[in-house]
């Protein structure tokens, strides 16, 4: 068996699996319906044939098989809403299922490397169908589609051969060749479609700028509309080209002419029965119709293409779903974070790096509890880096970090993070209202309007509220109703007010990375006279570009080539006159020119 047709048959042996858990009365009753419908369609061609048999021999007994042939008609008619109804619910929970599974494996993870590894970035859009263009969902529609297909083909087979027994053999397998033939074409689409993914991320890519906020006022100021269509158009045409192709013209006419000849000589046996008698009208009626019906166990185009590709999301989500799973007896018992560190943090020979670098190499760093470091250095010296792997969204290639004596990994990672309290550089903007923006910093904290009024105090947020129509529970967001938007700078300071309502509630370190970028010096300079109250007693990590900030911590590091070069106060490193005096002065060059003018 071909690789291609192992992964289909997965794949569709994983929507059989997976129907019952999503629902086992919807799933049952679907199934029930499916198999009636077959029943109700052999039955239909019988009662036919009973219906002219009658007529030819004048009973009275006609009137009774035409309200049996009537009857069964309409029940067909019935049951086919019913059942389209009852697929499509099926289909709705189904997607809902996928989606849930997806989300669950994306979030579980402690770290955040999954997301930028390309081969789970492949299986997460694969999840949803972006290769194929169809939702999970359409292949429990189409499923149930085939299947009653199949069963009616049985049906119509085994009504056939009640007319004469070996007739519905040659009709029913060349119609199961046509479909093994063309199914083998359609999977080696599919199989090639799933190596698309790469451009299609570009496609979605594009996509997403086009429609979105984010990029809307550069794609108009440098008009570049007609580019990102093109791209757009050019990606998504490269991505899913292989689905125009079905198989070689060959294999359709060959398959094609065998289905053909087959039937021809069927349909001139039955001819030549009736004939000299061996068959009566009745037969023929019942046959016409089975023949018919015998072709549904052929390809059925539409439906197979929509559940061969459909289903194809289905491992993809079950695989994605299982993302930082790890077996019980890899779960050993972990020491307690709550109150840590009450000592300090310790990183001992810290190597890392990302794909394309290596960022840190033989790092140590000192971070005593109660104290405020500021990390400072050239653009990719490795701050931001640092702050992920104290907030372990990674872990490092080599060495350990530990908190009082405790080694990082260790410590339970959802306990550890409830004593963080991170504003990272690349802070969200959640368009959600205000209440949530700030109360996310504490999920389980009270969200009242006087519990939220000492953060907003202190990041600045106080100025902000009252050109809010709906105070805290203003959307941060013109797309909803009665929502605005915030300047760069009132963006900050909701993100400072995140942080300091978990700082509130126990979090016992305080990070900070570039915490006032997008505000002025003076909105700075008020955040940070309170910060100096607020974070006493804290242990404060701070990375910053801004000088007059960096000089404020009690100790100051200094990065580079992944490695701390300089370690002290701000005085002690300015007497040292190296690198880290070199940045200050630069910086405070200008302000000082301007006080002597």
């Amino acid at each position: 068996m071909s690789s291609e047709t192992t992964k289909n048959h997965t794949s569709v042996l994983a929507v059989v699996r997976a129907l019952p858990k999503v629902s086992p009365g919807l799933t049952a009753a679907l199934s029930f319906l499916v198999v009636l419908d077959a029943l109700l369609s052999a039955g239909f061609m019988l009662a036919s044939g009973a219906v002219v048999a009658e007529l030819a021999a004048r009973s009275g007994a006609v009137g009774w098989y035409l309200a049996a042939l009537t009857t069964l008609f309409v029940l067909r008619l019935a049951l086919d809403p019913v059942e389209t109804a009852l697929g499509n619910s099926l289909a709705r929970r189904f997607t809902a299922m996928l989606t849930q599974t997806t989300l669950e494996g994306t979030l579980r993870p402690i770290g955040i490397e999954h997301l930028t590894d390309p081969v789970v970035s492949d299986r997460i859009q694969l999840a949803q169908g972006l290769n194929t263009g169809y939702p999970p969902g359409n292949a429990v529609t189409s499923l149930a589609r085939l299947v009653s297909s199949r069963l009616g083909g049985l049906a119509a087979a085994i009504t056939l051969a009640t007319v004469e027994w070996w007739l519905p053999l040659p009709l029913a397998a060349v119609w199961i060749l046509l479909s093994r033939w063309r199914l083998r074409d359609l999977k080696k689409t599919v199989a090639a479609s799933s190596g698309t993914m790469p451009v299609l991320r570009h496609a979605a890519y594009a996509r997403d700028l086009a429609i979105g906020d984010a990029a809307a006022k550069e794609i108009r100021v440098f008009g570049w509309q007609d580019w990102l269509l093109d791209r757009f158009t050019r990606a998504w045409h490269e991505g899913t080209g292989t689905a125009g192709s079905m198989g070689s013209t060959l294999v359709k006419t060959v398959s094609l002419a065998l289905v053909g000849v087959a039937h021809v000589a069927a349909f001139l046996y039955l001819a030549f029965a009736v004939t000299d008698g061996r068959l009566g009208v009745e037969s023929i009626v019942v046959a016409l119709q089975a023949i018919t019906g015998i072709s549904l166990l052929g390809f059925l185009g539409d439906v197979q293409w929509m559940l061969t590709h459909a289903s194809t999301a289905v491992p993809h989500a079950v695989a994605v779903g299982r993302l930082g799973i790890e077996p019980a007896h890899r779960r050993p018992a972990v020491p307690p974070a709550e109150g840590l560190p009450a000592q300090g943090i310790r990183l001992e020979n810290i190597s890392f790096g990302y794909p394309d670098r290596q960022v840190l190499q033989g790092l140590d760093l000192d971070i005593p509890a109660g104290t405020s470091l500021a990390i400072v250095g050239v653009n990719g010296a490795g701050k931001s880096t640092i702050v992920k792997l104290l907030s372990r969204l990674y872990e490092p290639d080599g060495g350990r970090i530990t908190v009082d004596g405790e080694d990082l990994h260790a410590l339970d990672v959802r306990a550890w993070r409830r004593q963080l309290a991170v504003v990272f550089q690349e802070f969200l903007r959640y368009e959600l209202p205000l209440r949530d923006n700030v109360g996310f910093g504490r999920l389980d904290a009270d969200r009242s309007d006087a519990a939220l009024e000492r953060v907003a105090a202190v990041s600045g947020l106080d100025q902000v509220l009252p050109r809010l129509a709906a105070g805290w529970d203003t959307p941060l967001s013109r797309r909803f109703e009665g929502g605005t938007d915030l300047s760069g700078g009132q963006w900050q300071r909701v993100a400072l007010a995140r942080a300091l309502l978990a700082v509130e509630h126990g979090a016992k370190v305080l990070i900070l990375d570039e915490p006032t970028a997008n505000l002025d010096v003076r909105a700075e300079a008020e955040i940070y006279e309170h910060f100096l109250d607020l974070t006493r007693g804290l242990t404060t990590i701070l990375v910053s570009h801004r000088f007059a900030t960096v000089r404020l911590a009690d100790r100051i590091c200094v990065l580079d080539g992944g490695r701390v070069i300089e370690y002290g106060s701000h005085d002690e490193l300015m007497a040292l006159g190296g690198q880290y005096a070199h940045m200050f002065t630069l910086q405070s060059a200008p302000f000082q020119e301007t006080h002597r003018v």
